[in-house]
C-alpha cells in the first residue's frame, strides 16, 4: 500500500474525494483545513492506493504543525478514510509518505469501533495508543431515518416530557445568522461552566468555510435568549459542534426543546445521522459519587435521554515518522497538539 500526494485535480475536488470513500467526516473536509490554517496548521492531502494495482483504497487529509528546531507533527483528524481491514497499512503508508519531512510522529483518531482485533493489527505495525484525546473517543449517534414520532418515542420518558413541557411553556426556537447573538449565550455558558471559548474570528471562519451548512439555532423565553446551538451539516450527516444553556428559566426546559428542534431540522434537510459530538471518555458510572465528580456526567445523561447509539471509537493512535525524533513527540509534542488541535 502507498500514499501519494493528491493531484492538482484531486485536491481541487477534495470534498468529492472524501465523499467517494463512503466514510466522509467533517474534519477531513477542505473547509476544516481552512479553519485550522489560521491557527498554524498546514494541510497535506494523500490518496491511498494498492501499491501493485493502483486501486484506490481511500484518502487522508493531514494537518502539519511546526515545532521548535524545525520539527513538525502530523495529525489526521478522523482519518485516514479507509475500510477497517486497510487501516493499519494505510496509517503506515501515510507515515512513510511524510518521512521526507522533519516530522516526529503521525497521530490519527479514525472513526473505527474499538475492538481487540484492530488494536492487535495496529500494534503489529508499531501503531500504538497515543495517550491523549484530541477528538472524543465516545459519542452518541442518532439515526434520523425514522419518523419524528418514532424518534420521540425512542427517547427516555423524562426527555420527551421535558420537550413537551417547553412547548407548552411557550419556549421559542429560531434560526439566526446573528453571530453576536449566538456568542452572547455561549459566553454566559462558558463563564458558568468555566471552559475556554474560541474567539469570534474562529466562528466566522467556520461560517465562511461551510456556508449554508452552518446552522445557528437559538432558544428564547419571552425576549431573553437562553440557549444556543451550532450544527454543521455536510452531505447526509450533521455534527453538533458548540452549544449550551444559559442556566436561566430552568422550569421551562428550553434546552431540551432546542436540541430536539435541531435534530428535527437536520432530518428535514436530508441528514440521516446526527452526531452529538462526544460523551465522557469512560462513561457515566452508576456510582453516584463518581458521576457527580465528573463535570460532564450531567451532560452525558442529558444527551442519552434523546436515544440513539453510544459508540466507542478506538481513540487516538500514533506511529513514528522519524524514529529518532519520536521521543520528542512522546515527551513534548503530544500536549501541544492536544491543546491546539
Amino acid at each position: 500500500m502507498r500514499a501519494r500526494p493528491a493531484s492538482v485535480a484531486e485536491a481541487a475536488d477534495w470534498d468529492g474525494q472524501v465523499a467517494a470513500t463512503g466514510r466522509a467526516h467533517l474534519l477531513q473536509l477542505s473547509g476544516w483545513a481552512s479553519v485550522k490554517a489560521a491557527t498554524g496548521w498546514a494541510a497535506r492531502r494523500f490518496v491511498i492506493e494498492d501499491a501493485t494495482t493502483a486501486a484506490r483504497i481511500g484518502v487522508a487529509q493531514i494537518l502539519l504543525r511546526q515545532l521548535p528546531l524545525g520539527l513538525s507533527i502530523a495529525y489526521a483528524p478522523r482519518g485516514p478514510l479507509v475500510a477497517t481491514e486497510h487501516l493499519p497499512d494505510a496509517i503506515a503508508a501515510v507515515a512513510q509518505a511524510l518521512a521526507g519531512d522533519r516530522c516526529a510522529s503521525l497521530l490519527c483518531d479514525p472513526e473505527e469501533p474499538d475492538a481487540p482485533e484492530i488494536r492487535a493489527a495496529l500494534a503489529s505495525r508499531r501503531i500504538r495508543p497515543a495517550g491523549i484525546f484530541v477528538q472524543p473517543s465516545r459519542t452518541l449517534l442518532l439515526d434520523l431515518r425514522p419518523s419524528p414520532e418514532d424518534l420521540l418515542g425512542a427517547m427516555k420518558k423524562k426527555t420527551r416530557q421535558y420537550i413537551h413541557k417547553a412547548e407548552r411553556a411557550g419556549v421559542v426556537t429560531e434560526d439566526t445568522t446573528d453571530l453576536d447573538r449566538y456568542l452572547a449565550v455561549l459566553r454566559r455558558v462558558a463563564a458558568r461552566d468555566r471552559f475556554a471559548l474560541h474567539d469570534r474570528a474562529y466562528f466566522e471562519r467556520i461560517r465562511a468555510a461551510f456556508g449554508d451548512g452552518v446552522h445557528l439555532t437559538m432558544a428564547r423565553v419571552g425576549s431573553e435568549d437562553v440557549g444556543a446551538m451550532l450544527v454543521i451539516r455536510q452531505g447526509d450527516r450533521a455534527w453538533e459542534m458548540y452549544g449550551g444553556w444559559s442556566g436561566e428559566h430552568a422550569e421551562e426546559r428550553p434546552f431540551y426543546l432546542l436540541k430536539w428542534r435541531s435534530i428535527a431540522r437536520m432530518r428535514e434537510l436530508g441528514a440521516v445521522r446526527y452526531d452529538m459530538w462526544g460523551l465522557t471518555e469512560r462513561g457515566v458510572s452508576a456510582d453516584r459519587t463518581i458521576a457527580q465528580a465528573d463535570p460532564l456526567a450531567g451532560v452525558e445523561q442529558f444527551k442519552l435521554g434523546f436515544g440513539g447509539d453510544t459508540v466507542s471509537w478506538i481513540g487516538a493512535v500514533d506511529v513514528p515518522v522519524r524514529p529518532a525524533l519520536y521521543p520528542i513527540w512522546r515527551l513534548a509534542g503530544r500536549r501541544r497538539l492536544a491543546a491546539s488541535a
